[in-house]
């Protein structure tokens, strides 16, 4: 059970993803947790539980200097080494990265595992 994505592509990418976190501070409720490597062909699993109904929102990026991402309009600001923030906290080292909305159907029967494809 879970948020995958699968990179369709033939270079590496990262990944960061936002979630429903009720305890952050502020107004925006939400968790935000990077970076996630992955090679060409493969699957991460970042987040567990059931997806169904679910809001997430995601930033990709290629790892090979081609400069192609996956991006949105809900900016928020990102480092460059591993983290996990709340959605209004940043650093001196961080961009300004716009996450794509992802709404996950609410169906019966539940979707437990839901997988973004990157190509």
């Amino acid at each position: 059970m879970g948020l995958h994505f699968r990179n369709r592509t033939n270079v590496g990418l990262q990944i960061v993803y936002a979630y429903s976190a009720p305890n952050c501070e502020g107004s925006n409720k939400w968790s935000k947790k990077g970076w996630y490597k992955v090679a060409p062909g493969n699957t991460v699993q970042v987040w567990s539980g059931w997806a169904n109904g679910r809001k997430f929102f995601y930033y990709a990026e290629d790892t090979s200097g081609l400069g192609r991402t996956w991006s949105g309009e809900f900016v928020t600001p990102i480092p460059s080494r591993a983290f996990e923030w709340c959605w209004d906290t940043g650093s001196t080292d961080s961009r300004n990265l716009g996450l794509k909305k992802l709404q996950v159907p609410n169906q019966f029967p539940p979707i437990l595992d839901y997988t973004i494809n990157l190509q």
